[in-house]
């Protein structure tokens, strides 16, 4: 069985993501000479790798967008929390219907900030340096 390095899987995860069919990518694989258990192996991990590339590549804008909202929707709740209290608009609504949007914006903004925090310390599944360093007994 022969050992599938790490750069291999990122190479072929990065063509996959450039529009290459697993069906090609398996074809170049049985005949560089490889067994059909360590094609379907390295498939499997090409897949994963592409899985987590496609969702990190796509998480940091929908945070973004989340934190924007929310940004949006507190300024356009804090402009009627103004005009209410000057009297200027909407005398006749309770001022909970009023606040409201602000408060919305506000909790949208945290949402939109934890994502932002939580994408920013990813965890790998993989053992740590020092583990690969120095195994314990």
């Amino acid at each position: 069985m022969s050992k599938v390095t790490e750069s291999k899987i990122e190479e072929l995860a990065r063509e996959k993501m450039e529009g290459k069919s697993y069906s090609t990518i398996r074809d170049e694989l049985s005949e560089s000479g490889m067994t059909d258990s360590e094609i379907t192996n390295l498939i499997r991990q090409v897949g994963e790798r592409v899985l987590s590339q496609t969702i990190k590549q796509a998480s940091p804008d929908r945070a973004q967008q989340w934190y924007r909202s929310g940004l949006v929707l507190a300024v356009i709740g804090l402009i009627l929390t103004i005009a209410f209290n000057a009297g200027i608009i909407l005398k006749n609504l309770p001022a909970m219907v009023i606040y409201s949007p602000f408060i919305a914006g506000i909790l949208v903004m945290a949402y939109g900030r934890y994502q932002q925090k939580k994408q920013s310390a990813p965890s790998e599944t993989g053992t740590g340096a020092i583990r690969r360093k120095r195994p314990y007994k």
